[in-house]
């Protein structure tokens, strides 16, 4: 028989449960984060330092040191979170994750022996490549600072000694000198953030240009215990010293820059970054085209030339007169023009470039080289007309195609050409046997900005300076 069917209670319906309330974060997950951000912003700040190094000296060990820091700090801020995140969503997929011995000694590995190998990598490269240099340098500072008068290496004593000339000769070489402050006629301090640049300026009391460079050596050896790097300029004597040029000012003494001295027999030092230094000398040629007075003796320099044999008598050359260029330049015409009103002349003899028709030719410029005159003596005034209509012909299609061109009258010849958009203006023009060229460099003008040199400002100091340039070569005063 069939079994009848057995009665079951009914089943209870679920019951509804409410959601549980959100959790705070706990506080060290938190702690954690704003660790990670911290580290991060940190390692990108020391990556860029690395990339300043490289971009402004470059200085190689430093940016080594940089990315040394920076790169546990992006690792581990950075990187190992996003692996950590990979692993845990791979362990939720059903894949065993790895280890957690084995992802410790990874983060070491990559985090901390990585770039500690990479320091110590760079570090022996750095000395590898430069080694010779260094060893070089360090010899030759070496040998600079043991050349002392008072205790000569023992075959250097033999030798001189063995050939010592006889009581009264005068050919003896010069005892070797001794780098001392005393002889420091300037000294300033740059790149104080860098570690310090000592740049010096030392008069070394002798003619001997040799003498003079083995100083420098000495002198920047000297500075280098004081500041990181350092660059002397080496003068022969005081009257070199004292002749400036027209850029000169008193702040350039403490700089790195000597143009405003231009009679140093010898400049160099070492950089920031070390060995190797660096060394510039000059030539008896440079030292006598710029007109430097100390009378100063270079090594192989010839001696006296012998006195050239009788010629056959003829007519006397012309001599070349001596004038002052810069007397041309009237300074109240500069400075209504917006121009420095000192004045410097080119340095050399009127006839070192004589050619052709031109017997001599004299020039002067201004502080800011805004604006350069030249004059040239030709051998006729006809030569000298043609020169001053070649100089601003139509034919400057540079100047004129922008510019204005005026032409003088017929006694001068020449023209002038205004060009405020280039902020280029050439001027030319004849006075007897004398061809004038004067250029001037101005700001250009631009639309909508107030101009510092308008057409009709360099219009009017261009003929005030012609006018007073014409009354003294018509009277030969000048």
């Amino acid at each position: 028989m069939t079994q009848p069917p057995q009665w079951q209670p009914p089943s209870t319906p679920p019951q509804w449960q409410p959601d549980p309330p959100p959790q705070p974060p706990k506080p060290r997950a938190g702690l954690w984060i704003a660790l990670r951000i911290v580290g991060t912003a940190i390692g990108a700040l020391f990556l860029l330092l690395a990339v300043s190094f490289f971009i402004t000296d470059p200085l190689f060990i430093p940016a080594a040191l940089m990315i040394a820091i920076a790169w546990p700090l992006l690792y581990f801020s950075l990187v190992a979170p996003i692996l950590k995140r990979r692993a845990r969503a791979t362990a939720a997929a059903g894949t065993p994750p790895n280890k957690r011995a084995g992802t410790v000694l990874r983060n070491l590995a990559i985090g901390v022996a990585a770039p500690f190998a990479f320091l110590v990598l760079a570090c022996v490269l750095d000395v590898a490549v430069h080694y010779d240099e260094l060893e070089a340098y360090g010899a030759e500072t070496g040998t600079s600072e043991q050349a002392t008068p008072a205790s000569p290496p023992p075959a250097e004593s033999m030798s001189s000694a063995a050939s010592t000339p006889p009581a009264g000769s005068t050919t003896a070489a010069p005892a070797p000198l001794t780098f001392s402050e005393s002889m420091v006629r300037a000294h300033g301090v740059s790149k104080e953030h860098k570690g310090g640049q000592s740049n010096v300026r030392y008069v070394a009391g002798t003619d001997d240009a040799e003498q003079v460079k083995a100083l420098q050596k000495q002198c920047v050896q000297h500075y280098l215990e004081k500041t990181k790097a350092a660059y002397c300029y080496g003068y022969a004597n005081d009257a070199d010293y004292a002749l400036t040029t027209i850029e000169w000012d008193a702040e350039f003494d403490e700089s790195s820059y000597g143009g405003g001295r231009p009679c140093w027999i010898v400049y160099g030092g070492q950089p920031l970054n070390g060995p190797p230094g660096t060394e510039t000398g000059k030539d008896a040629y440079e030292y006598t085209r710029i007109g430097c007075p100390g009378a100063v003796r270079f090594p192989g320099q010839p001696g006296p030339a012998p006195a050239p044999a009788a010629a056959p008598p003829g007519p006397p050359a012309p001599a070349v007169p001596a004038h002052n260029p810069c007397a041309l330049l009237d300074p109240a015409a500069l400075t209504a023009g917006g121009f420095e009103e000192r004045t410097a002349a080119a340095p050399g003899a009127p006839d070192e470039f004589a050619s052709g028709d031109i017997r001599a030719t004299y020039a002067c410029g201004n502080a800011d080289s805004g604006v350069v005159i030249e004059v040239d003596l030709l051998t006729s005034p006809e030569a000298a007309r043609a020169q001053a209509d070649d100089a601003t012909s139509a034919e400057q299609t540079f100047l004129t195609a922008s510019g204005t061109r005026v032409p003088f009258d017929a006694a001068r010849g020449g023209a002038k050409i205004i060009n405020t958009e280039l902020g280029i203006s050439r001027i030319s023009w004849s006075n007897g046997p004398y061809s004038v060229q004067l250029d001037v460099m101005t700001d250009p003008v631009i639309a909508g900005l107030t101009a510092k040199h308008p057409f009709v400002r360099i219009d009017a100091m261009i003929e005030a300076t012609v006018q007073h340039a014409d009354q003294l070569l018509a009277g030969g005063n000048w």
